[in-house]
């Protein structure tokens, strides 16, 4: 896959872009559009930039032993 993975709260995300903060007016619409618009389900701001993300989601299961 070669895509980024962050890990933010103790969440795991996978990075599909990042951007400057400054290319991406977060007034004029809103980040539910953004969200389709870019296909993610996370946004976050830090160090300057806007990372789309997509979180990686966690598996509970049991083993079975034969």
């Amino acid at each position: 896959m070669g895509r980024e993975i962050i890990q933010v709260n103790g969440r795991w995300f996978q990075v599909l872009r990042k951007f400057k903060e400054s290319r991406i007016n977060l007034d004029k619409g809103s980040v539910k559009d953004l969200k389709i618009f870019f296909h993610c389900d996370s946004m976050f701001k830090a160090q300057g930039l806007l990372w789309i993300c997509n979180e990686i989601k966690t598996v509970e299961y049991e083993e079975i032993s034969d």
